[in-house]
């Protein structure tokens, strides 16, 4: 692993040797001195600088009215040359002594989705009401688990970058979060020592993997300089590899007789037309809104469903959290720059487009030899359906993939005794199902989301 100079070589030419920057907006404008508490909290500042963790603390927490939990936030600098920025919420755990808390970082998919939609919507302790009033969550994660949310890539979210900086391919991805991480754990050192867990949700299913095997080549062939603790992985309906799944995005629709077989046969032919514009004619893009349309746009419309998030409603989400963060007061709070946020950023979609299609199978492959897996999906999921992942998950090549092939499922009861989903563990995989769940699941069923995350960490048998 490298140290934060490191990891910002000049060699590059992109992540050059980090230069101080003067964030006084009093000594840079001539307005009001206001004007100073509504600058982004650049953290690689201050670990350039030399300030301690306790300064750091200091600096980054956030102070909103009405929220009694602790939290920390911020900006981390993964690339100078184009001033890319990673923007994150810190929540340490509060029921339990943070320094003995797991640690977990949380990235939300899209690609282009904001991770304030796992905080607030998915795992994390606040949660605004239809009123735009912000609550606890009754069912979160932050109890025992220590957790951060950050928007990735950059420019998703408050995270940003100048022109030029875009995240590309899944690797640009992973190189930046392996920077971010080796940042956090030196601007926030209580936690180096901590056990820590990646993962997320949907696309985040291709981030996840390349992230950690990142990590693992780094603390492999490089003299570590940060400590790093990892543990495990988590994905949750994950779209590991879109080649491989996508085309059997109609199988469950068929299934449930929602379409016909020849209609089934139709939606599959189009995806795997666009997949082969996509990778020979090299129409990315135009290929990417095929599927979209094939996958989401076209059957959404057709079947009466407003999402195709869980084949139990045809109902939207109602979201309010993306108006809240675009008050003032609240961007101040949380240390981010004056944007007009949105939770979703349709153009990170353009600059990865000829990376979607890629998978993630030999990433995932080396991560199941060494690290804790979690896989889970919603029984109830349209979007990536248990057919679509099992596909995925039956053709890695590791030393568990006989027994997992042959291997029964365990029903999961929650401590009422309900049934809460179906579980397979061969070795390092931990293989869920929740029942009745779509995809989100921990918006379905927060209970039996977190009851399986504790039972994953803590190496319970369910």
């Amino acid at each position: 692993m490298c140290s934060f100079d490191s990891t910002l070589d000049s060699s590059t030419g992109h992540r050059g040797e980090l230069k101080e920057l003067n964030m006084s907006a009093c000594e840079q404008t001539t307005e009001n001195c206001e004007l100073k508490a509504w600058q982004p909290l650049l953290l690689s500042q201050m670990l350039l600088k030399g300030r301690s963790p306790e300064e750091v603390l200091l600096a980054s927490k956030v102070n909103l009215p009405g929220v009694d939990r602790v939290s920390y936030s911020g900006y981390i600098t993964v690339d100078q040359h184009y001033d890319s920025n990673l923007f994150f919420w810190f929540f340490p755990a509060s029921e339990i002594l943070p320094e003995d808390s797991p640690l977990l970082i949380y990235l939300n998919g899209g690609p282009g989705n904001s991770s304030m939609i796992g905080l607030f919507e998915e795992v994390g302790p606040l949660f605004v009401n239809e009123d735009g009033q912000v609550t606890e969550r009754p069912v979160h994660w932050t109890k025992t688990f220590s957790v951060v949310f950050i928007d990735n890539p950059v420019n998703v979210g408050f995270s940003y970058c100048q022109p030029g900086g875009e995240s590309k391919t899944n690797q640009d991805v992973a190189d930046n979060l392996y920077i971010f991480l080796s940042q956090f754990l030196q601007l926030y050192p209580d936690y180096q020592q901590n056990d820590l867990y990646i993962g997320g949700q949907s696309y985040a299913g291709k981030y996840v993997p390349a992230f950690v095997y990142k990590i693992h080549t780094e603390m492999t062939t490089s003299e570590p300089v940060v400590s790093i603790n990892l543990r495990g992985i988590y994905i949750g309906g994950g779209l590991c590899d879109p080649a491989k799944m996508l085309p059997l995005f109609p199988e469950l629709l068929v299934a449930m007789g929602m379409i016909s077989a020849k209609k089934g046969k139709d939606i599959t032919d189009k995806i795997k037309y666009a997949k082969d514009k996509h990778n020979h004619l090299g129409k990315h893009l135009e290929a990417i809104m095929d599927i979209l349309e094939n996958v989401f746009i076209t059957p959404q419309k057709t079947l009466g469903y407003r999402e195709m998030d869980n084949l139990l409603t045809t109902k939207e989400y109602k979201w309010h959290f993306q108006n809240y963060l675009n008050q003032r007061h609240v961007q101040q709070a949380i240390h981010a720059r004056p944007t007009e946020y949105t939770m979703f950023t349709d153009h990170v979609i353009k600059s990865m487009a000829a990376d979607f299609l890629t998978g993630v199978s030999v990433e995932l492959e080396t991560i199941l030899h060494l690290y804790k897996v979690l896989i889970f999906n919603g029984q109830m999921d349209m979007v990536v359906s248990v057919p679509m992942a099992e596909a995925f998950l039956q053709d890695l090549d590791w030393s568990g993939k006989e027994e997992y092939l042959d291997g029964d499922k365990v029903t999961w009861l929650d401590d009422q005794g309900d049934v809460a989903g179906y579980v397979t563990q061969v070795k390092n995989l931990t293989r869920v199902i929740v029942r009745n769940a779509g995809h989100r699941a921990a918006i379905d069923k927060p209970d039996w989301v977190l009851n399986m995350m504790t039972h994953f960490i803590s190496d319970n048998s369910f």
